[in-house]
């Protein structure tokens, strides 16, 4: 036992700087290629594509993790996932697909690795959130290194392909180690492991998670591009690491409390003062592997559906942004509005199920 969980603290980290690398090489793809491919020949479907990735992506890890709570071999989702990605760059260096085939390929990559790497961190340390925060995290690098080098003049698809083919067989070599290792299995069960205000908090979460995605589309400053933009991605990826180390040290109760409260009380400049704005964005994303656990505590036995549900979650916050102008809710009041909402929704189940250990 003590040798797996030192194999899966190594996973663990590994698979941190995987999400990384996973969904810059989706994202570069998309804007890189997919997106370029749809205007140059006119095709009016550069949208479609953009929601069908997100769909596959997002909506498409709740199937995935309940496949992945039956299988419950984290690390063939992941190696199916760089597989994936991996035949996907492959092809646009020889090979002309049809469009949907390498967006539906990057989809189902990007999900598979979510599921396999956040059961993983999960599992980890029951009833904390510190390991889910980190890994969680440093997606919002990967995306925002995908957009930034996508549209330049030289093209780094060969070296995205020497990239993946490395972290690959570093992966089947991690994967190697387990092999020596006995796992405990765990049936999978959607029961809720308390009464009926776990049940609420439950729900109250995945809302949350639907507004948190709402507002990473309507998050615009006047200040935010250029180095002020890479700030404002570090400020997502510190807010979501430490949220979860903070969550452990103090209690998921006072961090939920003080991160939205404040969050809310420097949205409020956050147009006019830059660094209001991005404390106010880090103590926001606070939240993010607080949801994560605080629903994989709920039900212990479905974590992988668990976060496929917030993820879809995720997608439908997204929804806005594909048909109406999110301009007309980037209104600091409207920032104040999202930070004081997620904060009733969290904290107020939370005091209802105030004797819960966790809490």
């Amino acid at each position: 036992m003590e040798q797996f969980k030192k194999l899966n603290t190594i996973s663990i980290c590994y698979n941190t700087i995987l999400h990384c690398i996973v969904d810059f090489c989706c994202i570069y793809y998309m804007v890189q290629i997919v997106f370029p491919f749809c205007v140059e020949n006119r095709i009016e479907q550069w949208l479609f594509y953009g929601i069908l990735y997100n769909f596959i992506a997002f909506a498409g890890q709740l199937p995935v993790g309940i496949f992945g709570d039956y299988l419950q071999k984290d690390n063939v989702l992941i190696t199916v996932s760089l597989f994936l990605l991996f035949v996907t760059y492959i092809s646009a260096l020889w090979v002309k697909l049809p469009v949907f085939i390498p967006v539906l390929l990057i989809g189902i990559g990007n999900a598979c690795f979510h599921i396999g790497g956040g059961r993983t961190a999960l599992q980890h340390r029951e009833n904390t959130c510190g390991t889910v925060g980190i890994f969680v995290a440093t997606g919002a690098f990967g995306v925002f290194g995908g957009r930034w080098l996508a549209g330049r003049e030289k093209t780094w698809i060969p070296e995205i392909v020497v990239m993946l083919l490395i972290a690959f067989i570093l992966h089947i070599i991690l994967c190697q180690s387990y092999k020596s290792v006995r796992k405990e299995m765990t049936v999978f069960s959607i029961s809720l492991s308390g009464n009926s205000w776990a049940l609420l908090l439950a729900v109250c979460c995945i809302f949350v998670v639907v507004l948190r995605s709402f507002a990473g589309t309507v998050f615009t400053f006047p200040w935010s591009s250029g180095l002020m933009a890479l700030l404002l991605t570090v400020a997502i990826v510190l807010g979501k690491a430490v949220g979860g180390i903070l969550a452990d040290r103090f209690g998921i109760s006072k961090t939920v409390f003080f991160s939205l409260t404040l969050s809310a009380l420097l949205f409020l400049g956050a147009n006019s003062i830059p660094l209001m704005g991005l404390m106010a964005v880090f103590l926001f994303n606070m939240t993010m592997p607080i949801t994560l656990s605080l629903l994989a505590m709920q039900f212990p036995y479905a974590k992988g559906m668990m976060f496929g549900l917030l993820t879809f979650a995720i997608f439908i916050g997204l929804i806005p942004s594909y048909f109406c102008s999110i301009n007309q809710f980037s209104k600091p009041w409207i920032y104040v509005l999202l930070s004081v909402a997620s904060l009733l929704l969290l904290y107020i189940p939370l005091l209802l199920e105030k004797r819960r250990k966790f809490v």
